[in-house]
């Protein structure tokens, strides 16, 4: 949660959080009408801008947002801000919100929440979850509406893991609230299709293409598939690859595979800092 005494940018303006008012007649308030995006940010730069740039444009127009900041303007704010609020390695979120049916507002706000190298080395625990179908329209698209991943995610720290994975009535794995995820079975990584209803994540590109076709297979991932993997391991922007020790019940070892994926991602992303 953004600090009230924090700085945030609201329509390409630096001004306290406790003075960004949206109007209680915004269609983003009133109705979820929005998306945003969350930018990891390592020595002060933002990781990945390019590609969360091009979703962020994509999903606007795709949701009838108009949103016409370039690439170049967007790295100035996310400087501005960062630089506002001292933050150094944390993340930026970028919020397009439906002011109206022909006018977009834009929000910046920055949050300290780097994951300690504890947590990588002891892993995640995931509980499954049975929930609906999650594909249609907006189901690539990281909207406003957030709220089933938010309580999922609640109720399962308060449970004692880290992350809930979703999967339909019928057992598919779909993907967890904040995060892709991927199983590895005889060297080989296996992650959902986006037809399965996922995001369609940075971290998750990334991984694909560090992997090549040869070693990775994006289909249907089962229930099943979790319970007899060798490895596991989910991806975000602000975790990168982060290994799966536990799945409800069922403990697993970090693979060599998960390991290397873990390295190599960490080179990719210094690498994308701008």
């Amino acid at each position: 949660m953004t600090d009230a005494s924090s700085q945030v940018i609201l329509d390409g303006v630096l001004l306290p959080a406790a003075s960004a008012f949206i109007p209680a007649t915004s269609e983003g308030f009133l109705y979820g009408h929005g998306i945003f995006e969350t930018v990891k940010i390592t020595s002060g730069r933002p990781a990945f801008l390019a590609q969360h740039h091009a979703r962020l444009t994509a999903s606007a127009r795709a949701l009838d947002l108009r949103y016409t900041v370039s690439i170049e303007t967007l790295r100035e704010r996310l400087a501005l801000v960062t630089t506002a609020n001292t933050l150094t390695d944390g993340s930026v979120k970028i919020v397009l919100f439906a002011r109206d049916e022909t006018t977009t507002g834009e929000l910046i706000s920055t949050k300290a929440n780097a994951y300690p190298l504890e947590t990588y080395a002891r892993g995640f625990r995931v509980n499954t979850v049975f929930t609906g179908e999650r594909t249609g329209a907006l189901s690539g698209h990281k909207t406003l509406n957030y709220l089933a991943n938010i309580r999922a995610k609640r109720v399962a720290v308060a449970a004692g893991f880290d992350e809930p994975l979703f999967l339909t009535p019928a057992g598919i794995v779909i993907e967890g609230a904040t995060s892709n995820i991927f199983t590895v079975r005889d060297g080989i990584a296996h992650t959902p299709s986006l037809a399965s209803g996922p995001l369609p994540g940075i971290a998750r590109a990334q991984v694909l293409a560090l992997l090549g076709s040869a070693r990775v297979r994006e289909g249907l991932l089962t229930h099943s598939d979790l319970l007899h993997a060798d490895e596991v391991f989910v991806t975000n922007a602000l975790l990168g690859v982060m290994p799966v020790t536990q799945i409800d019940d069922r403990h697993l070892e970090i693979g060599p595979l998960t390991r290397s994926l873990k390295n190599l991602y960490h080179i990719s992303e210094t690498q994308s800092l701008s």
